[in-house]
């Protein structure tokens, strides 16, 4: 009895004790290589071209004109803070949130011929020379017959602070891209142009108005005083 019993308990003794488990090795190649992955991936990050900053901007749609309306100007403004630039814009503009990443702000502005656009721009790195502007906005216009462009062309110097503005108004027929890299073509006889370049802060601000003829008209004059009124901290 007692023998049939130590026999299988020596059984249990010996497997218990003389089984053991062997830890696993590892692959030096397959350490080498998880190691050398991260390094091969941040050595191609840091070779890799830096992205382009203007990469997926999209051009706004070109915005529908609202009809005539008769407005007087208030006189009254509001602070409108684009970036680090300080404006003091008409009650009567209309501010729209951005059309396009390429926009920094812009307002509908009314009047007696239609609608007009307020549109400020600013493009890293600049975009070209302040006489490179006035020659590209100056060719998107067509005189009247008899005049030139430069007949219908005015430039205007002057300070805000410590920003130098140049405010450049030009009028005629209007015949250039409906947007930048279209082919279509806006064409529209008496419109006018109140383009502005605004220094002294970094990157230069661009403020394009185009719109009627008559509508800038009346807006003339309390858009100089908006410049006027720019300031940054």
């Amino acid at each position: 009895m007692i023998a049939r019993v130590l026999v299988p308990l020596c059984f249990l003794l010996a497997c218990g004790t003389g089984v053991t488990q062997t830890p696993a090795k590892s692959d030096p190649k397959a350490d080498a290589t998880s190691k050398a992955e991260p390094d091969a991936k941040a050595k191609a990050e840091s070779k890799a071209p830096p992205k382009d900053p203007h990469a997926g901007l999209k051009p706004a749609a070109p915005q529908e004109k609202g009809p005539p309306r008769e407005i007087t100007p208030s006189g009254k403004t509001r602070d409108e803070k684009v970036a680090e630039l300080t404006l003091k814009v008409p009650e009567e503009w209309e501010s729209q949130p951005a059309s396009s990443q390429m926009r920094l702000a812009q307002f509908v502005v009314p009047g007696p011929g239609g609608d007009a656009e307020l549109v400020v721009f600013r493009f890293p790195g600049g975009a070209g020379g302040v006489q490179q502007n006035i020659d590209r906005w100056k060719s998107q216009f067509k005189p009247p017959e008899g005049k030139s462009i430069d007949d219908v062309t005015k430039t205007t110097n002057f300070e805000a602070g410590k920003l130098k503005v140049t405010l450049v108004d030009v009028a005629g027929h209007y015949a250039a891209p409906e947007r930048p890299g279209s082919p279509t073509m806006v064409d529209e006889p008496d419109y006018r142009m109140l383009s502005a370049i605004v220094e002294g802060s970094g990157d230069a601000f661009f403020l394009k108005m185009l719109g009627p003829g008559k509508t800038l008209e009346l807006w003339a004059k309390p858009y100089e005083e908006m410049l006027k009124s720019a300031a940054v901290p």
